[in-house]
């Protein structure tokens, strides 16, 4: 670390300098004072005072920093304390650390640094420091009126205030620091500020603002508690907004805090307490309030409560306490939601309290509590708990104590071990008083909306202080790492921004150094390899733990600058943060990211018979769909630390939106005594603060920065008009010099000028002289025409009021009877009609809820039932082949028998004579009369249809509506069981699941979240195609939604005979209809090349490819759509300069901008030209070269004669996804091809069934996807197989997929369960997957950020993935029951785990091919 920030040249005799301290005693300054006696311009001998007590030492003239100099003129021959550190003559380390004693030892403990106020904890009270008069004196810095700078955290108030007020942009302010910096008390005194200023300075009452300040000590109390380093230290933070209209009047508040420290509810560190609220509650209930809660003798001690760590009650520095439980109950009482629910909240206080007391005795193995069974050991602690929770004593016994798991279809009770049972008590006490804290804040949240809602707003920022105790965990690490970017976030401000505005405006200034914390904030976050991103994929290992994870972290780190290994202690890593280096321990680590809680213990508290617990524990419902269907939780897990990033990022983003104002807080000593000065304490918080390097920032550089427009409207009031005359820079030039500016005090850049210091103040102040001038004349022109106009309007509507008094009362009184009981009688019917309709629709939904949630549970039945449905189907059709049989058998003896009659004989036949009786009557067998086949026998159902159908409501589907998507219900009905989850009972004997590994709890089935998910992307895809094609089609795009529109559909002929010999013929057609016949001469084919720039938008090209990179789907809204150049048909050659040949595009294309694009497209001779081929350029083609990929065809078909059919199926989107070997079109169509138009007619995306007539024949014009170049194909490193279809096979038009070379593409069903077993770590699983985001339709699968799906790309042959069902396309859907995993979480789980892995998995093909019509789904 530098000592000089400013060098001199040379130093004359009687000079004061600074010389470096080489003392190694802490008590003694770093750098000592003295005079100098004697100098020859290399060396000097310094005469040293205060501590070196005379002494004369010689020192290298390079080493000395030149002192401020003592003035008697100005401070009465008392050396100045400057109020800004800027304005110090000398700058050094040694002058910036003397002027803060300077003015700590006279109680000035705000410093201005620039832009930035430094306050300094006088860890005492100081007199009239923030008194009413220090309100009404702070100003922003240019309104001072004799310019002399006087630093306050109300001027910081003032200024933000003042900039919303004339801006209208957001503020914010950023209070950092250690911890015990002051940092709290910081923003009650600016929270007080600002209050007082919002109500006109104290002239206006606003119950609002009241209710913000006596929120404060309800937050303190809940909030803060003791620690080593601070008596009142926040454990949580806060950002808390003050909301304000645009004439700055205050409108609302609202607080939104971040990461209570929950583990210090059930353990702290020696000389360490818990929250205050609770020493607080304990000690302050009256003796008639704990005869209310009907505690037992002996709750008024304070040290009876394991909880609060006290050895005894003197223990605690109660005046250190925010507030005694007398205001407390008071702030609770002025505030509306919290004044009626005084005795809920301590009722929960108390009974965390006494969960602390809870012990366990256990039978089983001695001395080891995790075999031992838990048993309660004093039943009377449960009982006063349960009384204060009111619930059942056995119940949370039995929740605490037992666990109900379901095994092999039964229920069997597991008792819990005693440290076990422990950690579920101390999950139940973490979660009790969370939860109660975050009542808390939404209570004075809602007391603090206003519904005016304010437009702009003051934010405050009291983020958690830099922490290092004796032992840190999770919990500091996420603090420090909090602090850790509010640090960037203030470099970024102050220098970052400040270097790029100068070289952006060619501002040529000397080099600004800073210290960067990047590579420690990446070392702590960065995507996949960041201590908390390695933390959270451990928690996915079943077999992972602390230890795992460090030594993850070990490895992965071990050369980072800023991370070290503890010798000493295994289980412990160290990271240097920018106050100092800080060692973690990492047991616990998982467990805390996990924060597990009994789902038990959640069902007693929603059951309670105390309403105020069940509003803590009900579930937060979630935005609903349509109708009352509710939106399952997801089963992917989501630690701590993932909702804390979260909020961070939040909070950062905000702030980056707002003008920023920072407050630095330091303290004196470690101990936070009064008077007492250290040295290096305070040099080393000056230093990683940013004090040092703003100062040296704001020397070099120009801090103040505005544009031409800016300066030239807000100041041209302070020079004549005659003196500017122009704009733009020469406009600023004359403004400055006409204001007698020294050129030397500003720089003129491109578009923005920027200033000196105290440059912009000394221009303010002329300004405000100006106005001062100027407004009273205008206050007067003002005021009178106010008053006429509220004259006129006093007198108008005192005239108004009395006539429409007199006629309103007279017509009031007629109607006001007859009214009220019309209203009333309507009213009465109204309400009983609408309970009862609300009642009626509320047990039918309930009905079909628990039906469908059941089946969701029991999905095993269904496999039962599909067996039954199998066996009576069977035996139904043994049944009627004997019953044909029979029939036939009595057909024959029936005529033989009626011969016989003809003949004259057969009458005495009794047997036979009987069977004709019954034949003439007509029974013909008891057979009943044919019925219409049944709607649904369409959909081909592997699952009952009752059940579909009830399952799908249960997903929220419409059945009407959403008919073309009841396979996912089916798919669903039949998914295999997610690999571990169990199923648990509650105590109200509901089913749950639980997760070993992740401790995560569901209340419905871990697959529902999924298929409500996939049920709701599909639908979107449908809506928005059909939307898209319904613009351009016009009724054509009519949407499937009924059972009628099956995808596949026979058209049946009721015509004439069938004429032989007039089908068949094929003819080939262009892409636009123009083509010619084989036997034609003259139209060629002609191939052409075209290069044209594409811009790329944000979710990728929009473009679908084939493996030869040809254009078969085009996006509405895409970046090709939209642009038009490329068109359907087109060959991608090149991009951006690199050849593809047989690459893919997404394996070579780099995202950016701007994509350069070469293509070939194929046209006939005889087209007319087109503005894009006058662009491109034509080509000579090669000898023996490809035919083209995509060909539109004529085909003129004929219909079956007899039956009139056609013998081929379509789906919905007009593609053949079936052809009949022996119908009348065989071996004109193929399966994927798309029907384009009929008869001439174009579908334009109606449905063929709808628009081809009932003619015996018909021209059909179809676009068909042709065999791939086998050279390529191979090429790609494709095999080629007799017994395996062709490669390059692609099904369907708008098709991107290739069909799969695995011998289980054909009978695959969509969705299956495989099973991976890795022996060892290094077994391979032969299974490469999906990188980069252009490698699948991010929009189809909703994927948001930099995460992948996990979408298997490639499978080696012969490998472990291949024999187990893997094939390329493949969606991994969940891997051993956890679900929601990104690309990367899937490939490190397979890659580093071991053991058994169930991936439950869906063919991407098939999911895509729903939409393109490539092949029917197994569903449909």
């Amino acid at each position: 670390m530098a000592s000089s920030l400013l060098s001199s040249e040379g130093v004359a005799e009687g000079q004061r300098v600074w010389i470096k301290n080489k003392s190694s005693d802490p008590r003694e300054p770093p750098f000592l004072a003295g005079t100098v006696v004697e100098a020859d311009g290399t060396t000097a001998k310094i005469a040293l005072d205060n501590w070196g007590s005379g002494e004369t030492v010689a020192v290298s003239e390079s080493e000395l920093d030149v002192a401020n100099a003592v003035s008697a003129e100005l401070s009465g021959g008392e050396e100045r304390a400057e109020p800004d550190n800027c304005d110090l003559l000398q700058l050094s380390e040694a002058t910036l650390l003397h002027n803060t004693l300077l003015r700590y030892r006279r109680d000035e403990i705000y410093t201005f640094t620039g832009p930035i106020v430094t306050s300094l904890n006088p860890c005492k009270p100081i007199d009239g420091l923030y008194s009413t008069e220090r309100m009404k004196a702070a100003k922003p810095r240019e309104e001072d009126e004799l310019g002399a700078p006087n630093p306050h955290i109300y001027s910081v108030g003032a200024n933000a205030y003042k900039t919303l007020c004339e801006t209208g942009r957001n503020q914010s302010i950023v209070v950092t620091g250690i911890s015990g910096a002051g940092k709290t008390e910081a923003n009650k005194y600016l929270l007080k500020y600002l209050v007082w200023r919002a109500s006109k300075e104290g002239t206006e009452s606003s119950p609002m603002a009241q209710t913000v300040l006596d929120s404060t000590p309800v937050f303190e109390a809940f909030g803060n508690a003791t620690t080593v380093m601070n008596p009142n230290s926040s454990r949580f933070g806060k950002f808390l907004t003050l909301q304000f209209s645009p004439t700055g009047r205050m409108q609302g508040a609202f607080m939104k805090t971040y990461l209570l420290e929950k583990s210090r509810i059930t353990s702290q560190l020696a000389n360490e307490q818990n929250y205050h609220v609770f020493y607080t509650v304990a000690k302050g209930l009256s003796p008639s309030q704990r005869a209310e809660l009907q505690l037992p003798k002996g709750s008024d001690a304070v040290e009876a409560f394991k909880l609060l760590n006290l050895r005894k009650a003197s223990d605690v520095d109660w005046s250190e306490l925010p507030c005694d439980f007398a205001e407390l109950s008071a702030a609770f009482a002025v505030i509306p939601p919290l004044a009626g629910c005084q005795l809920s909240v301590w009722k929960v206080i108390m009974a965390v309290l006494y969960l602390g007391n809870l012990d366990f005795a256990g039978k089983g193995a001695v001395g080891d509590s995790t075999v031992a069974d838990a048993k309660i050991a004093d039943p009377s602690t449960t009982a006063v708990i349960a009384r204060l929770l009111s619930i059942q004593p056995t119940e949370l016994e039995n929740a605490i104590c037992i666990q109900n798991i379901n095994a092999g279809g039964e229920w069997i009770k597991s008792p819990n071990s005693i440290a076990y049972a422990s950690d579920v008590k101390s999950a139940l006490t973490k979660a009790l008083y969370s939860k109660l804290f975050d009542w808390v804040v939404e209570m004075i949240n809602s007391s603090l909306i206003s519904g005016e809602g304010g437009r702009y707003f003051i934010g405050a920022v009291d983020i958690f202080g830099f922490e290092c105790f004796p032992t840190n965990s999770l919990e500091q690490l996420c603090i420090n790492f909090a602090n850790e970017r509010m640090q960037h976030m203030f470099t970024e401000a102050v220098f970052e921004s400040v270097i790029a505005e100068y070289q952006k405006e060619g501002i040529d200034v000397a080099d600004i150094t800073f210290e960067d914390n990047t590579p420690l904030l990446e070392l702590i976050d960065k995507p996949a390899t960041g201590i908390l991103s390695l933390l959270a994929e451990e928690c996915f290992f079943p077999s992972g733990s602390d230890a795992s994870w460090l030594q993850k972290i070990k490895s992965q780190h071990a050369k980072h600058a800023n991370f070290s290994e503890e010798r000493l202690d295994r289980t412990a890593f160290t990271i240097s943060h920018y106050p100092g280096k800080v060692t973690y321990q990492s047991t616990g680590f998982l467990e805390k990211n996990k924060d597990p809680l009994s789902q038990d213990l959640v069902v007693l508290m929603q059951f309670s018979d105390d309403d105020f617990v069940k509003t803590l524990f009900e579930e937060k419902q979630s935005t609903a769909m349509a109708g009352s269907v509710r939106r399952f939780k997801s089963a992917k897990f989501v630690g701590l630390i993932d909702g804390f990033r979260t909020s961070l990022n939040q909070l950062v983003k905000t702030l980056e939106g707002t003008k920023t104002h920072f407050i630095r807080c330091v303290k004196p000593n470690m101990d936070k005594k009064p008077d007492n000065f250290v040295f290096d304490v305070m040099q080393r918080q000056l230093y990683t603060s940013g004090v040092v390097q703003a100062v040296q920032a704001t020397r070099k550089g120009f801090p103040d920065h505005l544009p031409f427009a800016e300066l030239l409207s807000r100041f041209e009031q302070v020079v004549p008009k005659a003196a500017i005359g122009k704009a733009g820079a020469e406009g600023v030039r004359a403004l400055l010099k006409s204001a007698e500016v020294p050129e030397t005090d500003y720089r003129v850049g491109k578009t923005k000028v920027f200033l000196g210091v105290g440059v912009l103040d000394r221009l303010e102040q002329r300004r405000m002289e100006y106005i001062a001038s100027k407004v009273l004349s205008m206050q007067m022109l003002v005021r009178a025409y106010n008053a006429r106009k509220r004259l006129k309007l006093l007198r108008d509507e005192k005239a108004r009021a009395a006539k429409a008094k007199a006629e309103a009362e007279a017509a009031a009184r007629a109607a006001e009877e007859a009214a009220r009981k019309e209203r009333e009688a309507a009213e009465a019917a109204a309400a009983a009609q609408k309970a009862k309709e609300e009642e009626e629709a509320e047990k039918e939904r309930q009905t079909r809820f628990q039906r469908a949630r059941q089946m969701s549970f029991e999905r095993s039945t269904a496999k039962k039932r599909r067996e039954q449905a199998e066996k009576a189907k069977a035996a139904e059709a043994a049944a009627k082949a004997t019953a044909d049989a029979t029939k036939d058998l009595d057909a024959e003896k029936l005529a033989k028998f009626q011969q016989e009659v003809a003949d004259g004989g057969g009458v005495d036949n009794k047997e036979m004579m009987n069977v004709a009786v019954v034949s003439d009557i007509g029974w013909k067998g008891g057979a009943e009369p044919a019925q219409g086949d049944d709607v649904w026998a369409q959909y081909d159902f592997k699952c009952a249809v009752s059940d579909v159908l009830e399952y799908a409501e249960y997903l929220g589907m419409d059945i009407k509506q959403d008919a073309h998507l009841l396979w996912i219900a089916d798919e669903a009905l039949q998914a295999p069981e997610p690999q571990g989850w169990e199923q648990r009972l509650d105590p109200k004997g509901g089913v749950y699941y639980y997760h070993g590994v992740t401790g995560m709890v569901l209340n419905q089935h871990p697959l529902d979240h999924h298929y409500q998910q996939f049920y709701l992307q599909m639908k979107a895809q449908y809506d928005a195609m059909y939307t898209s094609k319904g613009d351009a089609g016009g009724e054509g795009g009519a949407k499937p939604g009924t059972a009628a529109q099956a995808p596949i559909e026979f058209l049946p002929y009721k015509g004439g005979p069938y004429e032989e010999g007039s089908g068949g013929a094929a003819q080939k057609k262009g892409l636009f209809g123009m083509g010619k016949k084989k036997e034609v001469k003259g139209p060629v084919e002609e191939m052409w090349e075209l290069s044209c720039q594409l811009d790329r938008q944000q979710d990728g090209l929009g473009i679908g490819l084939t493996l030869d990179n040809i254009i078969v789907e085009v996006e509405p809204g895409g970046s090709v759509a939209t642009q038009g150049e490329l068109q359907y048909g087109d060959k991608i050659v090149a991009v951006d300069n690199n050849t593809l040949g047989h690459r893919m595009l997404k394996d070579v294309i780099v995202p950016q901008r701007t994509h350069q694009l070469i293509v070939k497209y194929a046209r006939m001779s005889t087209q007319p030209p087109s503005p894009r081929r006058e662009r491109a350029k034509k080509l000579v083609p090669d000898k023996g070269a490809a035919p083209r990929r995509i060909e539109e065809i004529e085909v003129k078909i004929r219909r079956e004669k007899g039956t009139g059919r056609l013998g081929f199926g379509i789906d919905a989107m007009n593609t053949i996804v079936e052809v009949d070997p022996n119908g009348p079109v065989a071996g004109q169509l193929q399966v994927g091809d798309k029907i384009i138009s009929v008869d001439g007619s174009k579908l334009n995306f109606k449905r063929f069934v709808d628009t081809v007539g009932r003619t015996e024949e018909h021209i059909l014009c179809i676009a068909r996807l042709h065999a791939a170049d086998p050279s390529i194909a191979a090429g790609r490193g494709l095999k080629k197989s007799k017994s395996r279809k062709s490669a390059t096979s692609l099904q369907g038009s708008g098709s991107q997929l290739l069909r799969s070379q695995s011998r289980y593409s054909e009978k695959m069903p969509a969705l299956r369960e495989v099973r991976l077993i890795k022996e060892t770590d290094e077994t391979k699983i032969g299974a490469v997957f999906h990188r980069s985001d252009d490698a699948f339709d991010k929009s189809f699968f909703n994927v948001e950020g930099s995460s992948v799906q996990p979408i298997i790309k490639k499978v080696d042959p012969g490998s472990m993935a291949e024999c187990s069902g893997l094939v390329p396309g493949d969606v991994v859907l969940s891997v051993n029951g956890i679900s929601g995993l990104s690309n990367f979480q899937v490939v490190e789980m397979l890659r580093k785990g071991q053991g058994v892995f169930n991936l439950v998995v869906i063919s991407g093909r098939q999911v895509q091919q729903t939409f393109t019509g490539a092949a029917p789904s197994p569903r449909r």
